[in-house]
């Protein structure tokens, strides 16, 4: 499962390289989408520590954190306005779950990010002990759509 992170993403299958890549797309910006960001880059060094690190996802999954999108669901903040163009049809993510994803605006896969990970919590919270759920795979399923996020935006 992790070997397809790396494929899918070369440059940003590392923590390492995926703070590089989100120091480079926060850089120019500030307000509320820097807010956003910072929470995007934050949960993704989470979802690090269960694939490199090999944490319990169930402690990691406590950690996740949604206090800046949910605040801007409050208004009327354009979360397209962290890149207006669509999403690329990158030969990278060519039949894998990611490709529905091509073509869409930025905001489709912000909620799905969001979406994903507040299910992750909602599902730790009620009942950890649930049957069948594959926690470290699910938080993989998270970090490629966070990665997936992070090469669209700094794309050019």
């Amino acid at each position: 499962m992790i070997e397809s992170l790396k494929l899918l993403f070369d440059t940003l299958s590392s923590a390492a390289g995926t703070v590089s890549a989100f120091s480079k797309v926060i850089k120019g910006t500030k307000g509320d989408s820097r807010a956003l960001l910072e929470e995007i880059k934050e949960n993704a060094g989470l979802c690090w520590l269960v694939v490199e690190k090999d944490l319990p996802p169930e402690k990691v999954i406590r950690e996740l954190a949604s206090r800046e999108y949910d605040r801007l669901l409050r208004t009327e903040f354009d979360f397209n306005v962290l890149k207006r163009k669509r999403i690329r049809t990158y030969k990278e993510i060519k039949h894998t779950e990611l490709s529905g994803f091509a073509g869409k605006t930025t905001e489709v896969l912000l909620v799905n990010i969001y979406d994903k990970l507040k299910e992750l919590k909602r599902i730790e919270r009620i009942d950890k002990n649930t049957r069948g759920i594959r926690w470290r795979v699910r938080i993989i399923n998270l970090q490629k759509r966070i990665l997936l996020l992070l090469r669209h935006l700094s794309d050019r």
